[in-house]
């Protein structure tokens, strides 16, 4: 069986990531922002939460009580063992996009919601 190359160097992502400085991730502020809107819109309250991102300081910090997971290939991340599941900027870095939302939707419960905030639209259009 032929295995597809890995499209994402990981080792170089890591160095990459660990000189990322603080102000470096207006994105994902931004996104945390979305969320936390999103969120007090929904009449919920989600106690079992899991992010899933390469930043894990970041979103720890934004949301304390989270379970936070690296984005690796398999996620650590049991089944039905949460209400809800917040994949932050991470998928366009997945060598399988389609297996992490696999994953993340298998470790959601039956009621449980996905919010997942990766770049869309038009982001990659040149000019």
């Amino acid at each position: 069986m032929n295995q597809q190359p890995a499209l994402t160097d990981r080792a170089t992502l890591t160095r990459h990531r660990r000189r990322a400085m603080s102000d470096a991730l207006f994105l994902h502020a931004a996104l945390a922002d979305e969320v936390d809107e999103r969120l007090r819109e929904i009449n919920r309250t989600f106690t079992d939460v899991a992010i899933v991102t390469g930043h894990p300081a970041f979103w720890q910090n934004r949301f304390p009580d989270a379970m936070v997971v690296e984005d690796a290939e398999t996620l650590a991340l049991e089944t039905q063992s949460r209400d809800l599941v917040i994949h932050a900027m991470a998928l366009h870095w997945a060598n399988d996009p389609v297996g992490q939302l696999v994953q993340c939707r298998r470790a959601l419960r039956p009621d449980g919601l996905l919010l997942a905030g990766c770049f869309g639209g038009q982001t990659l259009q040149e000019e």
